[in-house]
């Protein structure tokens, strides 16, 4: 995997081998890259996370990659940035562009998807020299609550959905399903992704 972003890095002429580090790179602030969606899977609040992360000294970049945006474009977006983060998705794979030691952060949606998530991108992003980390979004963080009382199976027992098979279960949690961050809550992990950039 390490051969193959090389690759990359040099098909794209990424500049960037390294992300910052905090104090060696004075002045400079660490880039935040948050994906976003349109439909499902899309962040309801964005500018309020925006807001929060850049009191936290974050410079902000948001972007929505589509089929026609240039990859040589969204490569360069991403490998200027320290930290990309986005809802679990496709999306996700742009991690190939960041530089090494830069920070991965995925949005795991509800409904018991630790497992699907962390297996298609929490042990990539480690073999391709990232960090990762994680934050596991609330029933109250989720649209479905607005679409299904709080004693549906689908709230109560999301696994009883799972045994329907994967149809049934992306439908669900992946295709019908926004997320609003508690950005009290989400804050802890901006924290983290900073304090991860000063090591």
């Amino acid at each position: 995997m390490k051969d193959f972003r090389q690759f990359l890095r040099s098909t794209y002429s990424l500049k960037r081998r390294n992300t910052i580090r905090i104090g060696d790179d004075i002045g400079k602030r660490p880039r935040l890259l948050i994906i976003t969606r349109r439909n499902s899977r899309s962040f309801t609040n964005i500018e309020q996370i925006t807001r929060m992360a850049g009191s936290l000294g974050y410079n902000v970049v948001t972007a929505e990659p589509n089929i026609s945006t240039s990859l040589w474009s969204v490569a360069q977006t991403v490998n200027s940035c320290n930290v990309l983060m986005r809802i679990h998705g496709a999306g996700l794979t742009n991690m190939v562009f960041l530089p090494d030691n830069a920070i991965l952060i995925q949005i795991v949606p509800f409904g018991s998807l630790d497992g699907l998530a962390r297996e298609d991108f929490a042990k990539p992003a480690i073999d391709m020299n990232l960090r990762y980390l994680e934050y596991k979004i609330k029933e109250k963080e989720s649209s479905l609550i607005n679409k299904y009382q709080l004693d549906h199976r689908i709230i109560k027992d999301p696994l009883s959905v799972h045994k329907q098979g994967w149809h049934a279960t992306g439908s669900t949690y992946l295709d019908k399903q926004n997320v609003k961050l508690d950005v009290r809550r989400f804050r802890t992990t901006l924290l983290k992704a900073l304090e991860l950039l000063h090591k």
